[in-house]
C-alpha cells in the first residue's frame, strides 16, 4: 500500500464520520457532569465501530450475489453516501437538522441515526475495507474526536454554517474518492 493509498484511505474514513459533527454539536450543557464529556463521544464512537462490524457482517452474507459487480457496488455506495451528506449539509444550513436531547432514548437514537453512512459502507466490506483489519479502531477513533470536539460548541446561528460546511466538504471529499476508487488503483 503506498502513501498516497493510506492517505486517501484516512480520508475516506474521516469524511465517512464527518455527519458525527452535525449530530453532536451542543449535546454537552454547561451544568452536564464532567462524565458526559467523555461519555456522550464514546457512545458515538464504539456505536460507528459496532455499525462498521455488523455492516461487514451482513455484506458478507449477500457478498455472494454482486461478486461480478463489486466495484461498481462500491462506487455507488461511496456516491450515495456523497449525496446524502450533501443534502443534509444545504438541510443544515437552513436550520432543517438542528437536534435536541431530551433523554436518553433520544440520545441513543441520535447516535444510531449518525451511524447508517457507516453502516451503509460497510456493507461493502469484504469487497472493500480501506486499511484492512484497522479500518474499525480507525472509524471508532474518529467518530470519538469528531463527537469529542463538537459536544462542546455551544449552539449559536454561526454555528450551522460551520457544521455545513464540514458535511458540504466531506461530501466533496466522497465524491473524489469514489471517483478515484473507480477509476485508478490509489484506493
Amino acid at each position: 500500500m503506498t502513501t498516497a493509498s493510506i492517505i486517501i484511505n484516512i480520508l475516506f474514513i474521516i469524511c465517512l464520520t464527518a455527519p458525527v459533527a452535525t449530530r453532536s454539536v451542543g449535546l454537552i450543557k454547561t451544568d452536564d457532569k464532567p462524565s458526559q464529556k467523555w461519555f456522550i463521544p464514546l457512545l458515538f464512537g464504539v456505536n460507528h465501530g459496532v455499525a462498521a462490524m455488523f455492516g461487514k457482517f451482513l455484506g458478507g452474507l449477500f457478498a455472494h450475489l454482486i461478486t461480478y459487480i463489486a466495484q461498481y457496488m462500491v462506487f455507488a455506495m461511496m456516491l450515495i453516501i456523497a449525496v446524502k451528506m450533501f443534502v443534509d449539509s444545504m438541510r443544515i444550513l437552513k436550520g432543517k437538522m438542528l437536534y435536541t436531547v431530551n433523554n436518553d432514548t433520544e440520545l441513543m437514537l441520535l447516535v444510531f441515526m449518525s451511524a447508517m453512512n457507516t453502516l451503509l459502507m460497510s456493507l461493502m466490506g469484504p469487497y472493500f475495507e480501506p486499511l484492512g483489519r484497522w479500518f474499525m479502531p480507525l472509524v471508532i477513533v474518529a467518530s470519538f474526536l469528531w463527537s469529542f470536539i463538537a459536544v462542546r460548541i455551544e449552539f449559536n446561528p454561526g454555528v450551522l454554517k460551520k457544521v455545513s460546511f464540514i458535511e458540504f466538504s466531506a461530501a466533496v471529499f466522497m465524491a473524489v474518492i469514489a471517483i478515484l476508487y473507480l477509476f485508478t488503483d490509489l484506493i
